[in-house]
């Protein structure tokens, strides 16, 4: 016997049902098609619903993979802009510090934690941004410790070199 419209329409509605192999919807089945259980048996052996139901779960598996993979990466595209927005504002900020350095303007840096949150802030954004990647290791991050280690060093000896240059500047003054 070859299969019909009424019985592509009863596995349909099986599968509706979870696709279990069960009495309940083995009843539910029968009753829906107004046949007997035992014709439900017959169809879902003849016409190898289990097997069929089991090819369903893969493809709907595979299409679930495929737009979970799809919303990941749409997500790590969205979060990659937004850092990139940061790190362009970083970039002018630090572009503008630089600038004043060489004009001989004097820094001014008002509070050094402040500035240690916001170079705390751009390295969490770089390894993030690693991460999204694919980049992300443990020497990157040695390399980031390394790099701010030595920046603040630098900030440190600026802000030295500041104070001693208002010190003098103060003596003269006052002599």
């Amino acid at each position: 016997m070859k299969e019909t419209l009424r019985h592509k329409e009863a596995f349909e509605y099986f599968l509706s049902l979870g696709g279990e192999a069960s009495r309940n919807n083995c009843r539910q089945v029968a009753d829906k098609f107004q046949t007997t259980e035992r014709t439900f048996w017959n169809w879902y052996k003849k016409y190898n619903w289990k097997e069929r139901v089991e090819q369903r779960n893969i493809e709907i598996s595979k299409g679930l993979v495929t737009k979970t993979n799809e919303s990941i990466i749409n997500t790590k595209a969205d979060y990659r802009a937004e850092i990139k927005v940061q790190f362009s504002i970083f970039k002018f900020m630090l572009n503008k510090l630089i600038e004043n350095f060489k004009n001989n303007e004097p820094l001014v840096i008002k509070n050094l934690d402040n500035l240690k949150i916001v170079v705390d802030s751009y390295e969490k954004l770089i390894r993030l941004d690693l991460t999204l990647i694919g980049e992300a290791s443990i020497i990157e991050e040695i390399e980031l410790k390394d790099a701010k280690e030595k920046l603040f060093s630098k900030i440190n000896s600026i802000i030295a070199r500041e104070k001693k240059t208002k010190d003098l500047k103060r003596n003269k003054k006052s002599k």
